[in-house]
């Protein structure tokens, strides 16, 4: 199978499993999404509450900033894999220190050199040329470049930030208008490193702040990507300097990257992706970062160029190749050791060969292993190009094994990530477990509510039993109101009314007669004592009734006094599990205490022995009109005393019937069988109606409710996988 046809091959069956990291990448984006919604909801809840409050103490010691950026690294593992797997070339990275042959080696490879191609891929044996990763694909066109500029905002966070901290400025720009008009700091004064220190300031000084005005106008609001014709790829891509070594290009200073498409003269390459990395060495701050990144997410191997010094120059293995090399490691870390997939090709000129070979057996023992080191002269067309092919050689042979050993440590870590985020869940969940308790701060209630209702209710019967043989003092001042208005004129017929009758029906006729006048005119004003009665027993289930609004019944119904007894009665008979407490409360609400059918009998039964009503029993008239009115003064007398004799006695009733009446509605609603389970199932029902604080925490279940689904939903994000 030809080259081409092997890579081809290669790329086809990378693409079948790139649904795999995909999926990985779908879950991480599901958790996170429930992860941020239990964020939002941690501060909402953590606003409406206090330290103090109950249920909500763990709930601070919830960081989940710390799981969002678990979640953020180990996705990223999977979006770099996927790009991996599903991109329609493999990427080669050319990596090393500054000055190492990396650009005119890609030159041959790519066949691109300085003079014929204008400088697409710049190299320079003076100062560091290449500033840009430069991504380069084959083309079958004319070569051009995509030129991807920064943002402001990226700009000043990734590439000028960390010039100020490094330098230890206090006033970090937070955009561009702030770095181009505040005053420029002053240099540090006595640095550790005061070599080291003045040439990142001088870069920052330089290179970005003075000569701002000669790319600014790159940057903009958004990021976005320009096509440049192969003429002025250059001035996007690199450096050039003056005979005084000073820079002269400023544009590359806005560019995040550079995509270059040029045709491949190499058959076999043509799906190939060469990366052309900055080389490192330089003081310019933000290349290790980068490069990490890019050898991470655009690069399926590395080849690490170095060149030797000449023979007496001293130029060996040095600190920044181990360096290198551990910058490197550090893109896939565990994942894919840095062995399996780099090459190391040292640059041999002709003078350097010795050089070389000790190089070559140095290595290991400074802690640098590659998979091979190759040897060529970069600047040689033909060797380049045999580097190449060993290189394709082993990515064809190797290429699928890499990537299962690459999928095997994502997956292992992936394992481990989901025990991990499945004990910070299980500690999310029981962070609000106690929030809302309706449970057991109903229970609380209760036990607090009933025996509170019993002792009130036994207060308020304590307190009519003191009076229970003792005359109801306010049914003694109605009696006296009564009798009073009794002994007013008006009830004893006279002496024209007597006289007339005993024209018309004999004398007898007439004194019967006044006497039957005389009852009903006492007895009248005794009628008005019914509503005073009534007064009297109202008051008495007043009192009851405040005993149950003052515990938080009354929320139950819109009713005071009475008649919150009478519209509870009404709410009790629509149920069907309370029959203790309806029968209680309907009998208490329709208790009355009436004159009629009680009291009366017995005054009437009473006034009647002083004025008889039977005719056919006989009287003793007197035998004159005025012996008449005389009796009948008498008789009137001493009907009213009877009568308030009478009621007197009966005073004493009124109490016993108010404690009766209490007695057995206490003994419906606090003594009869079951009744405690009623009181529970009535509490329990309308706990947020009769207490304030159920209303609070029935939203504080709902939000418990919220936050247990989010969790939920956050551990069923591995069904994407």
């Amino acid at each position: 199978m030809l080259l081409e046809d092997l890579i081809n091959e290669i790329i086809r069956k990378r693409k079948t499993t790139a649904d795999i990291p995909k999926k990985s990448v779908d879950y991480f984006n599901c958790l996170e999404s429930k992860i941020n919604k239990l964020k939002d909801l941690q501060e909402f809840i953590l606003k409406l509450s206090t330290t103090s409050s109950m249920g909500v103490q763990q709930l601070y010691q919830i960081d989940f900033q710390t799981i969002l950026n678990r979640i953020t690294q180990e996705r990223k593992v999977w979006e770099n894999l996927w790009q991996r797997l599903n991109r329609d070339t493999i990427n080669i990275g050319v990596v090393g220190l500054a000055r190492q042959g990396k650009s005119t080696f890609l030159q041959n490879v790519a066949g691109l050199t300085d003079e014929e191609d204008e400088g697409i891929i710049p190299s320079s044996d003076r100062l560091p040329c290449t500033t840009v990763q430069s991504n380069i694909y084959h083309h079958e066109g004319d070569t051009f470049a995509k030129v991807y500029f920064h943002s402001e905002s990226s700009f000043i966070q990734q590439i000028i930030t960390p010039y100020y901290r490094e330098l230890g400025f206090e006033n970090i720009p937070k955009n561009l208008y702030e770095f181009a008009n505040l005053p420029f700091p002053s240099q540090p004064i006595n640095p550790q490193h005061p070599a080291q220190v003045e040439a990142i300031y001088e870069h920052l000084r330089q290179d970005y702040y003075v000569h701002l005005n000669k790319y600014s106008d790159l940057l903009q609001s958004e990021k976005r990507f320009i096509k440049v014709p192969k003429h002025k790829i250059r001035e996007y891509v690199s450096q050039s300097y003056d005979a005084k070594s000073n820079p002269q290009f400023f544009n590359h200073l806005a560019v995040e990257k550079v995509e270059i498409f040029c045709n491949f003269p190499q058959v076999g390459v043509k799906k190939l992706a060469l990366v052309d990395m900055p080389g490192l060495g330089d003081t310019r701050l933000g290349d290790t970062e980068r490069m990490i990144k890019a050898l991470a997410e655009d690069i399926d191997f590395i080849l690490l160029i170095r060149r030797p010094g000449k023979k007496g120059t001293g130029d060996f293995l040095r600190k920044e190749d181990v360096n290198l090399y551990d910058v490197a490691s550090q893109a896939l870390k565990d994942k894919l050791p840095l062995k399996e997939w780099v090459f190391m090709l040292l640059n041999q000129d002709g003078e350097n060969e010795q050089l070389s070979l000790d190089f070559e057996n140095t290595m290991p023992r400074k802690g640098i292993h590659v998979k091979q080191c190759l040897k060529a002269n970069c600047k040689n067309s033909n060797s380049a190009n045999q580097v190449m092919e060993k290189v394709l050689d082993y990515l064809t042979k190797n290429m699928k094994n890499l990537d299962k050993q690459y999928m095997s440590a994502a997956s292992r870590d992936l394992r481990n990530f989901q025990s991990w985020i499945e004990e910070k869940l299980a500690e999310v969940r029981q962070a609000i477990a106690g929030y809302g308790d309706i449970d057991t701060e109903y229970v609380k209630l209760r036990e607090q509510f009933l025996p509170k209702l019993y002792k009130r209710i036994e207060g308020f019967r304590e307190k009519l039993r003191v009076d229970i043989s003792q005359p109801n003092e306010e049914f003694k001042a109605q009696v006296n109101a009564v009798i009073n208005r009794c002994q007013k004129p008006g009830n004893i017929p006279d002496f024209k009314d007597v006289e007339m009758w005993a024209k018309r029906e004999g004398i007898d006729g007439a004194y019967f007669r006044a006497i039957q006048q005389m009852r009903p005119g006492i007895l009248k004003h005794f009628q008005t004592m019914e509503d005073g009665l009534k007064e009297s027993h109202n008051q008495t289930k007043s009192e009851l009734a405040d005993i149950f609004i003052n515990l938080g019944i009354g929320g139950l119904v819109e009713a005071e006094n009475t008649d919150f007894l009478e519209a509870f009665a009404k709410l009790l008979a629509q149920t069907n599990n309370l029959p203790n407490l309806a029968r209680g409360f309907q009998f208490i609400a329709s208790f009355e205490i009436m004159y009629k059918g009680f009291m009366q009998s017995y005054v009437w039964h009473e006034i009647s022995k002083v004025l008889p009503a039977d005719p056919m029993k006989p009287i003793n008239t007197p035998d004159n009109i005025d012996n008449i009115l005389t009796n009948l003064e008498q008789r009137h007398q001493n009907a009213i005393e009877v009568c308030q004799k009478t009621l007197d006695k009966l005073g004493v009733s009124v109490n016993r019937t108010k404690v009766s009446m209490v007695e057995e509605f206490a003994d419906h609603i606090t003594r009869a069988k079951g009744v405690e389970q009623e009181w529970d199932i009535l509490l329990s029902k309308n706990r947020s109606q009769i207490w304030s604080q159920f209303q609070e925490l029935e939203e504080q279940k709902e939000l418990q409710k919220q936050w247990f689904a989010l969790v939920d939903e956050a551990l069923s994000c591995k069904e994407q996988l």
